[in-house]
């Protein structure tokens, strides 16, 4: 079976989830057809949708249970049908004897199984390929001429066969047919296809590579071959890949070069130049450095090759001598004035200007610099340091380059940082202050730029936190999840000693008064609880098992997050040991009684059996060590150590009645088993394992 929706060009972001919702879609409503299929194959070029499918000739056979009337209605006293039970059969077209008797609750019922007659599939697949074209739906649909129909760009033509045959249906006042066409220069005719496995081969022939696993091997190969003959490589670059497969019909890759004097322009400007506005691939030498070469992937044939060379130089150079004449002027204005210039930027109405939330994060980064940096070589320096690039980190969000060019936000203030004579520290900060920006990205390098990032994305959070600005469903306008995962992973690869509450608090005073209005108790709260839903799926990530996680999730409020990785990592290795199971018995034991209040401390005094008092000794003797290595982040040790009281555990248990009649005693064998209880407690919550 095969379906061809020709279409106006479709932007290419939208056809990579196009082609798996196309599939989704086929399967779902084959599925209530009863079709039966082997495969089902999708397909997207900017002109067409399509799909190939392996479907039998006959739809699945079927039945149904129609339940009737109870079996002492349907039947008398002496088992003669009455006329509940006729009427019953009679209008199902079956006779008393096909009658069936099921249980059902409390009662006995008459059953009639209905046998639906299978049709065949050419039969079907008017409506079911109607149905498939009407429900595909896209981020944004339009209307064209008189009709109804709304889909991402309008349809021009339905190809769609079956067996050879035609298969046809009608959508909008346009009917299905058995033609379709080629490439829209190159090949505009309209030609039929006569046989499903000829299609793609005669789109090929007609300049069109259906497959995009196919023109994306051309783009690459071909893009590489042509790198080559210059001594130079593809800059990899995924996204714009997938991007260009979806942009052609026919990918031929076309090398071009620009004038070398543009390369003292930063990389990433040029990158951004000729990646966001034109989609061209840059290139490097094999050292790394850019080169004045970079590909072109072109729609057309390799014949007009030159045509698109000259072109495309010509664009390029245009548009280089746009971001030459931004970054040039940008050079003018010292930094230092422009950071009284966002005094006149708004950042958001109740939040205040950009130089509002440039001193707030100018306070984090103070309060984060003087928590976990004070053993550094150089403080003072390096505590200005912090400082002046948090006051200079949204300074080039009102340049003329990162204006014309937003993705470059934290990037050309590095470049402009260097140019005013500040150091490199403060420049790599700045360029690393949005880091990560999305997920599987790199994380900041250096010390001021983690710091510049924990300080910028904890300003957001708490700022559109107090303002009930929060993620709601699938919206995040703000992208606060996306900066809650790259807070807790600069923390754990940084290994800072500092927990996310202080994060919080901190935050949280550095934001203006009439923001506040004394709810950040209620606030801080809802942050505390939205990182700790981060940071399930987060560790599960990174494969952990979610009992695992669920044992140390008690110390996410106040525990530095590397600190749980730690436990994680104990915890998984302890679980290779061979006491592991015998150990979680006992400490089973110990939480089955442990009351869920504080206790007095244990009276030695008060001991009667030799059980209670060896155990005693036990963990007096075990828990300065266990403390010790808990101090000092050796987790796992901590767990080998206290896994030495599961015999003392069970012997007690075995031997002494906890709940003596003698209320004192009792209390006393409870707080016990509690001091052995907030022992295990401060490693892991044991009983969340299995």
């Amino acid at each position: 079976m095969l379906l061809e929706i020709g279409t106006e060009e479709v932007p290419a972001r939208f056809l990579p989830s196009a082609i798996i919702k196309l599939k989704e879609n086929a399967e779902k409503i084959f599925s209530e057809y009863r079709l039966i299929y082997k495969s089902i194959k999708t397909y997207a070029t900017p002109r067409r949708l399509s799909m190939i499918a392996e479907v039998a000739p006959v739809q699945e056979a079927a039945e149904k249970e129609v339940w009737g009337p109870p079996v002492n209605a349907a039947f008398d006293k002496d088992g003669m049908p009455t006329k509940a039970a006729e009427a019953f059969a009679k209008t199902y077209g079956l006779h008393i004897k096909d009658l069936l008797k099921k249980e059902k609750g409390k009662g006995t019922y008459v059953v009639a199984v209905i046998r639906e007659t299978s049709q065949q599939t050419i039969d079907l697949l008017p409506d079911v390929l109607q149905r498939l074209v009407l429900s595909l739906n896209f981020p944004k649909s339009m209307r064209w001429g008189n009709g109804s129909l709304r889909f991402v760009r309008p349809i021009h033509w339905i190809l769609s066969t079956y067996n050879n045959q035609r298969v046809i249906f009608e959508i909008d006042g346009l009917k299905s047919s058995n033609m379709t066409r080629g490439h829209r220069f190159l090949s505009p005719a309209a030609f039929e296809i006569k046989d499903c496995k000829t299609y793609i081969n005669l789109l090929r022939n007609n300049f069109v590579i259906l497959d995009p696993d196919e023109r994306r091997k051309i783009i690459l190969e071909g893009s590489q071959k042509l790198a080559s003959t210059v001594n130079a490589s593809l800059i990899q670059d995924n996204t714009l890949l997938e991007h260009v497969t979806y942009l052609v019909e026919y990918p031929v890759p076309i090398l071009g070069t620009f004038p070398s004097e543009y390369l003292y322009l930063p990389d990433e400007l040029l990158i951004t130049v000729m990646k966001g506005h034109q989609k061209y691939f840059a290139l490097q030498d094999d050292r790394g450095k850019l080169t004045n070469y970079f590909i072109i992937v072109s729609n057309t044939k390799i014949e007009n090759a030159e045509t698109v060379k000259k072109g495309a130089e010509k664009v390029i150079k245009a548009r280089f001598e746009d971001a030459r004449f931004y970054y040039e002027e940008d050079k003018k204005i010292h930094l230092t004035k422009r950071i009284e210039e966002l005094k006149r930027v708004i950042y958001h109405d109740k939040l205040g200007s950009l130089y509002d939330k440039s001193m707030r994060i100018a306070s984090i980064a103070d309060f984060i610099a003087n928590k976990c940096c004070q053993q550094l070589e150089h403080f003072e320096q390096f505590k200005q340091d912090v400082h002046t690039a948090a006051l200079l980190s949204k300074t080039d969000l009102i340049s003329g380059t990162v204006g014309e060019f937003p993705e470059l936000q934290g990037i050309m203030g590095g470049y402009y940082a260097l140019n005013d004579g500040y150091n490199e520290n403060i420049a790599k900060a700045l360029s690393e202050q949005y880091l990560p920006g999305f997920s599987g990205d790199r994380l900041p390098e250096t010390t001021i730029g983690a710091i510049l990032s924990l300080s910028d994305k904890l300003d957001n959070l708490a700022s559109f936190f107090l303002l009930g600005l929060t993620p709601t469903g699938t919206e995040d306008p703000f992208a606060l999840r996306r900066q809650a995962l790259g807070i807790i992973s600069i923390l754990i690869d940084k290994r800072y000693n500092i927990n996310i509450s202080e994060l919080l608090d901190a935050a949280l005073k550095s934001q203006r008064e009439e923001v506040r209005e004394q709810k950040t108790e209620n606030i801080f709260n809802a942050l505390i609880e939205f990182f700790e839903q981060r940071i399930e799926p987060l560790f599960q990530s990174y494969g952990y098992p979610l009992d695992s996680i669920s044992a140390v999730m008690n110390f996410v409020k106040n525990s530095p997050f590397y600190t749980l990785k730690e436990r994680l990592n104990a915890i998984q290795k302890f679980k290779e040991d061979s006491g592991y199971e015998s150990f979680l018995l006992a400490i089973k034991r110990i939480n089955n009684i442990a009351p869920k209040h504080e206790l007095p401390p244990v009276n030695t005094d008060m001991f009667i059996q030799e059980e209670e008092k060896i155990l005693h000794k036990d963990v007096e003797s075990l828990t300065p060590d266990i403390n010790s290595f808990i101090a000092e982040n050796k987790y796992y040790d901590a767990i080998k150590l206290l896994s030495c009281l599961k015999e003392s555990i069970n012997r007690f248990f075995d031997k002494v009645l906890v709940m003596d009649k003698n209320e004192d005693i009792k209390q006393n064998r409870l707080s016990l088993i509690k001091s052995i209880q907030m022992l295990a407690l401060q490693i892991a919550d044991f009983s969340k394992l299995s």
